[in-house]
């Protein structure tokens, strides 16, 4: 999470207008330039522009369009734009350069330019094309005649190389010049004050074959929502938190800006049900709050996470504005622009929250740590305002909240030790790998692995609040949003030997701004706060306020709907039945890698070992809804990405929403197995009498820690009690059916998985592990039912 990451072009708020001539087509444009606009808007500036460079790895003909949102190898503020030599890049071959500031015309005239590269170039000024210097060839020159009005203009060169020498230079010959000069520093400027965020590895040129949600970024709203504006007009809030009140008012706090102290808090009314900005009504109730990033709502009160302590809002002549603000606690804070407390969740008399720890502009991790104990997950005692340390190994942990079995979950962007962001599951005394000094709490604990790895600039860059589904085709998963690759997306996970590990897939695009803050209302609504700042941190393109929401509107369209790890390959589930032209040589349908990730103490980091994998087979379920795929060579601690580019179809002709999973494999079906009790409604499964004969039942009884109740859950889908597995019988599917001991067989009816909302889930049915009639006396019979994530099929797993 950086304030001011990096320049982004800014193009439409700049002074000046231009008209082309390009001598080399042989036209010419005569017309007076343009009157010249106000420049209110342009960040502040300083001397030099902004030179970037993305390393493609792959030779190029010509100029290449980047997937959006990646982000550089090089970073750097030159002087001047003119480069020659591999130290002036940073790279010697197969690389993407863009140059972006603005150019300063001295006075209104006509200006030529030249712009000599090797490869090839293109020069916009003000978005318009002026040379289009593109193709294979040496450091040749190519010019243009401009009118600019006197004035900024907006600059861009895009130019890639690749082999041998590589230039881009750009002269000027200005109104009355007798010959070319380089274009001077005293003319060029760029956003001032920037950190210059780079990462290693590998970046990607868009494909002919590649589309909104195939190859890249949703650019639309899922079709089984539909979108509502909230904000009244002139309300433009950088929302960094949100909260719900019994009344069904939404409370928000404003980020108020980097290093300032004018956050503020705001009820929001008529948000809920069928509404729309004109209904929607706003008051203001706190200010001055430095940069807020969580608020709870727990017994009447408001309480609010500032970057350097919790703080109780009080009224006291009940009209509902704060009067006094009250400290309940404070943690270790050494002024960093960076230092801060994302998020807040409240249980039982605590509030949970992370601490991010303080970085350099450039993004390299502070060395030492202005303040101790930075990078953690902390609990705050409500009454006493004590803090204890719950995890750490943390660094810009934006994102907090409840997922599966009640347990915290915590999103972490990439840095130092983050090869890439990462969703983590927080439990006490975890360490997350990110290492401070001085040391953190927990800095000497064997490092946690995430529960999903979420490929930078592919599916995530700056991801915030986690949040589980509990209603609906995608209920028991995880989305979350994102400030600089925008959108929210979704995670399924399931338990393998007894740790989470799942797949992420893009749910939707389409919001007015990056998603810093999402909530589910008590309208069953999908709320959405959006926020960003001059540099990355932000969506391109997109507003730096928002507030939306996304209501459910009883659609289902074509999308995965989950991704399961199973012995030798996947399952992936989609939400309709594949249609018989998918269904046609459908092992052909699928394109899968995988790669690991090696955490150093560099920012970023590249993809380790990717390798193109094939899939051997690939089978289809009797509903058309779940192809199993068979993939020799998938190893443990990599992701896996599992692509099915269009066209992918369902039985009504409906495209797939989005073709790609990312599927972090930590490890593999078959490994190490978990075992102890499984339990559900307080007892445990049970082997009736610890029978061993085949059709033996299985039961809920008192725990007793005999050996009919020690199961083990093995990582190829069998779960085993006294030698033998739990069998559904006769390989049944009907509601009620026996849940038995048998003899191990492989059989589909022997597989089971744990899902992310606590169900156990038997594949080849489709149906879910349920004790009947939720009872509880011992000897109640366990079978097959409908999943309907009611308490009887919520299970606890060794």
């Amino acid at each position: 999470m950086y304030p001011r990451l990096y320049p982004r072009q800014p193009a439409r708020r700049l002074v000046g207008a231009l008209v082309v001539s390009l001598l080399t087509l042989g036209l010419s444009a005569t017309p007076a330039p343009a009157e010249a606009s106000g420049s209110a808007e342009l960040p502040p500036q300083e001397p030099g522009v902004t030179l970037r460079v993305f390393d493609i790895q792959a030779p190029m003909s010509g100029i290449c369009t980047l997937k959006p949102g990646q982000t550089p190898n090089i970073d750097k503020l030159k002087p001047v734009i003119d480069w020659s030599s591999v130290d002036d890049f940073g790279l010697e071959s197969n690389f993407v350069t863009h140059v972006i500031g603005n150019l300063t015309a001295p006075q209104t005239g006509s200006y030529t330019l030249r712009l000599i590269s090797d490869d090839g170039s293109r020069l916009l000024i003000d978005d318009q094309v002026v040379i289009d210097h593109d193709g294979l060839h040496g450091p040749d020159p190519k010019d243009a005649t401009v009118n600019l009005t006197a004035g900024l203009h907006a600059l861009r060169i895009e130019h890639f190389e690749r082999d041998g020498g590589q230039q881009i230079t750009l002269s000027w010959k200005p109104p009355g010049a007798t010959g070319f000069a380089v274009v001077p520093n005293s003319a060029l400027s760029t956003d001032a004050g920037v950190v210059r965020v780079t990462a290693p590895g590998r970046k990607e040129c868009e494909t002919g074959a590649d589309s909104p949600g195939d190859g890249l970024p949703l650019t639309g709203v899922h079709p089984d929502y539909t979108l509502t504006d909230l904000r009244p007009s002139g309300f433009q809030p950088q929302i960094s938190a949100m909260d719900w009140l019994p009344d069904g008012r939404l409370a928000v706090t404003t980020w108020g800006g980097s290093d300032n102290t004018a956050g503020e808090v705001y009820l929001l009314s008529n948000v809920t049900g069928d509404t729309g900005p004109g209904r929607v009504t706003t008051k203001k109730i706190a200010s001055g709050l430095k940069e807020p990033m969580g608020i709870k709502y727990v017994d009447g009160k408001l309480y609010v996470s500032q970057k350097h302590e919790l703080t109780e809002l009080n009224d006291t002549n009940g009209d509902e504005v704060t009067d006094q603000y009250r400290r309940v606690a404070t943690w270790p804070f050494g002024g960093n622009f960076h230092e801060f407390a994302f998020g807040l969740l409240y249980k039982d008399g605590f509030f949970y929250l992370n601490l991010s720890v303080s970085i350099n502009y450039g993004g390299a991790t502070t060395n030492p740590q202005p303040a101790a104990n930075r990078g953690t997950t902390i609990k705050v005692n409500r009454q006493t305002g004590e803090v204890s340390y719950v995890a750490g190994g943390l660094r810009t942990p934006n994102g907090i909240g409840w997922g599966p079995e009640g347990d915290i979950f915590v999103t972490d962007n990439q840095g130092g030790w983050l090869p890439s962001s990462k969703l983590l599951h927080v439990k006490q005394g975890r360490f997350f790998n990110h290492y401070t000094n001085p040391a953190g709490p927990f800095d000497s604990k064997p490092v946690t692995k995430p529960v999903l790895w979420l490929p930078q600039n592919e599916i995530a860059n700056s991801p915030s609040t986690p949040l589980q589904l509990t209603e609906g085709p995608f209920a028991g998963q995880m989305l979350f949003g994102d400030v600089t690759y925008g959108g929210i997306q979704r995670g399924f996970l399931e338990k393998v030997g007894g740790e989470y590990q799942g797949a992420v897939f893009r749910l939707t695009q389409g919001l007015e701004a990056g998603v810093t803050r999402i909530s589910v209302g008590p309208d069953g609504a999908l709320y959405a706060g959006g926020l960003g700042a001059d540099g990355n941190w932000g969506q391109e393109g997109k507003l730096k306020y928002g507030l939306q929401k996304l209501t459910p509107n009883g659609s289902n369209a074509f999308d995965i709907r989950a991704m399961r790890a199973v012995p030798g390959g996947f399952a992936l589930e989609y939400t309709q039945p594949l249609s018989t032209e998918t269904a046609t040589d459908l092992v052909k349908h699928y394109k899968i890698k995988q790669w690991g990730y090696t955490p150093t103490a560099d920012y970023g980091g590249p993809k380790i070992g990717e390798e193109a994998l094939t899939a051997q087979s690939a089978s289809l379920s009797a509903d058309r809804k779940t192809v199993t795929l068979t993939i020799p060579g998938l190893k443990a601690d990599r992701v896996v990405h599992v692509r099915s580019p269009r066209p992918f179809s369902s039985s009504t002709g409906e495209s797939l929403w989005s073709t790609e999973a990312w599927y972090t494999l930590n490890q593999v079906p078959g490994g190490t197995p978990g075992t102890g009790e499984v339990k559900a409604l307080g007892k445990c499964l049970d082997v009736d009498n610890s029978g061993a004969a085949d059709g033996t039942k299985v039961q809920l009884w008192t725990c007793n820690n005999t050996g009919a109740q020690k199961w083990t859950v093995a990582a190829d889908g069998t779960v085993k009690a006294l030698g033998k597995c739990l069998d559904v019988s006769g390989g049944g599917s009907a509601d009620g059916t026996k849940v038995q001991l048998w003899t191990c067989n492989n059989s589909g009816a022997q597989k089971w998985a744990g899902q992310a909302d606590g169900t156990v889930r038997n594949p080849q049915s489709g149906k879910c592990l349920d004790v009947d009639n939720a009872g509880t006396a011992d000897g109640t019979k366990v079978q097959l039912w409908t999943c309907n994530g009611t308490g009887a099929q919520k299970w606890t797993l060794p």
